[in-house]
């Protein structure tokens, strides 16, 4: 009985803590809007922090989800003229807990 009570208390740990989000789970996450209309982000995520004009006709969008502090989580998607994201870059120490 002790055995049988034993087992199901860590497959119940186990369980809780697969949903616990990482650092991997988040780069994965935002590295899957890479290549597609940063429109599709705004319609997920919402309006960006700021945007920022590049020099080459692109924006910088750039989402801080940390707000008022900033270093929380800041998410950068670079996009060209066309709107499609080419790059992104993040910073922060709880993006793994983030979008």
């Amino acid at each position: 009985m002790r055995l049988a009570i034993a087992i199901a208390a860590v497959l119940i740990i186990v369980a809780g803590c697969s949903g616990i989000p990482n650092e991997e789970a988040f780069k994965a996450k935002v590295n899957a809007w890479q290549g597609r209309n940063i429109d599709d982000v705004v319609a997920a995520w919402g309006s960006p922090s700021s945007t920022l004009r590049t020099a080459g006709g692109g924006m910088v969008y750039t989402y801080n989800k940390g707000e008022p502090v900033p270093t929380s989580c800041v998410v950068d998607f670079v996009v060209d003229a066309a709107k499609k994201i080419t790059a992104w870059r993040y910073s922060g120490t709880t993006c793994r807990t983030t979008y």
